[in-house]
C-alpha cells in the first residue's frame, strides 16, 4: 500500500488556480514536487541530522 499525504483543501485550490493560471500552466504534481524538494533543500542540514538521530535510535532498539 503506498503512503497518500493528505493535503490541505485549500492549499489543493491554490494549486489548481495556479494550474490554470495564465503567468504558470504546471501540472499540480510538478508544483508539489517542486515545493517539497525547495523545502528539503532549505532544511538539508537540519532534516539529515534529525534522520540520523533516528536512524541512530532505531537501530539500538532493534539490537
Amino acid at each position: 500500500m503506498s503512503y497518500s499525504p493528505k493535503i490541505k483543501p485549500a492549499l489543493v485550490r491554490e494549486l489548481y488556480l495556479l494550474k490554470h493560471s495564465k503567468i504558470r500552466k504546471t501540472p499540480m504534481t510538478k508544483l508539489v514536487n517542486e515545493a517539497v524538494t525547495q523545502y528539503l533543500e532549505r532544511n538539508k542540514r537540519y532534516g539529515k541530522q534529525e534522520i540520523d538521530s533516528n536512524r541512530n535510535e532505531a537501530y539500538r532498539s532493534y539490537s
